[in-house]
């Protein structure tokens, strides 16, 4: 019987969802697979439909509305019947042991939450030729708390696109139903590190360990590199939720105050970038109006930006196979 249900939300991605599902159906040990289709506008659907009918595997559930991200995951963890659950991106594969190997892990041991780094390629690249997510060379496994978790989220500590919350973990599922464990669903950007640093907060025991075969794929002008302003306010007010949970130790609070700092540079950026485009000069001085770390931080970057110097590196691999 099948330990672990696979959750693939999909939204218009008709030219990708056959490998997600073809790869969840590979799996070398038994999985199900729930894909919850939040209003797809092209044949994305139809596409699935017709898989689930050769596949009894495959569980198929349509949102009356789109509710983005958050929402649809939250559809496919309340179907869920197995002992683990794990996302799956409509736009990202597995490699056929992946499942195996982390059920490998997790058995007999007292793990809520399995992070294995994550594979990035490029369109075009071998899986061979990507490059880690987290961490170049070998971690075993790692522990973490929400102290450390919140710092490995942190530009100041991981570097560029490199932070841990992109992880997709193997969860318990009766540690997410006991704590009423969602994502919440007014976040369009962040919404993994949110709900994994809540689930740190209610107690999950959360371990990282090296990759077993979860395959991203990047993407010009995803939603993580062209980010709009309200997402950015939505993860700034989940950060001050999260620093108002009471009895945090002091390094997680220290922590989510570097996070915190981090997400208020990213918003006030953006907000003088909307100033400017609206030639609105009260507005662009008012991007600066912020505690004087935020401030520096937006100053920081105007002057990267007038020098011409990249704000961030360019990102590692993006050299396609020929």
């Amino acid at each position: 019987m099948a330990q672990v249900t696979l959750i693939i939300p999909c939204y218009n991605a008709a030219d990708t969802i056959t490998c997600a599902i073809e790869s969840a159906l590979a799996q070398t040990v038994p999985v199900r697979i729930i894909v919850v289709d939040d209003c797809s506008t092209d044949d994305s659907f139809e596409v699935v439909t017709a898989l689930a009918t050769k596949h009894p595997a495959i569980r198929l559930f349509r949102q009356a509305v789109n509710g983005g991200p958050g929402k649809a995951r939250n559809t496919g963890l309340r179907l869920a019947e197995t002992e683990w659950v794990a996302g799956l991106d409509s736009d990202d594969f597995l490699e056929p042991e992946r499942t195996e190997r982390l059920l490998a892990h997790v058995a007999g041991r007292e793990v809520d939450f399995l992070m294995d780094d994550i594979i990035r390629v490029w369109p075009g690249q071998a899986v061979r030729e990507g490059v880690r997510v987290w961490r170049d060379g070998p971690v075993g496994t790692v522990s973490m708390d929400l102290a450390a978790f919140v710092r490995e989220n942190t530009l100041k500590h991981t570097g560029y696109r490199r932070e841990i919350g992109y992880l997709k973990p193997l969860m318990r599922t009766a540690f997410l139903r006991k704590h009423g464990l969602e994502f919440r669903e007014d976040m369009r950007l962040a919404e993994d590190y949110e709900f994994y640093a809540r689930a740190l907060v209610a107690g999950a025991r959360l371990e990282v360990i090296d990759p077993c075969g979860y395959i991203a794929l990047n993407r010009e002008g995803s939603l993580s590199k062209a980010v709009p302003t309200r997402a950015m306010e939505k993860v700034v007010a989940a950060d001050q939720a999260l620093l108002s949970e009471p009895g945090l130790p002091v390094g997680a609070r220290a922590a989510l105050c570097e996070h915190l700092t981090q997400s208020l540079i990213d918003l006030q950026w953006m907000r003088l970038i909307d100033a400017v485009r609206a030639r609105s000069l009260p507005a662009a001085f008012g991007a600066f109006m912020a505690r004087p770390a935020v401030s520096a931080g937006v100053m920081l970057r105007l002057v990267k930006h007038t020098l011409k110097i990249p704000i961030y590196p360019e990102e590692r691999g993006k050299t396609a196979a020929a």
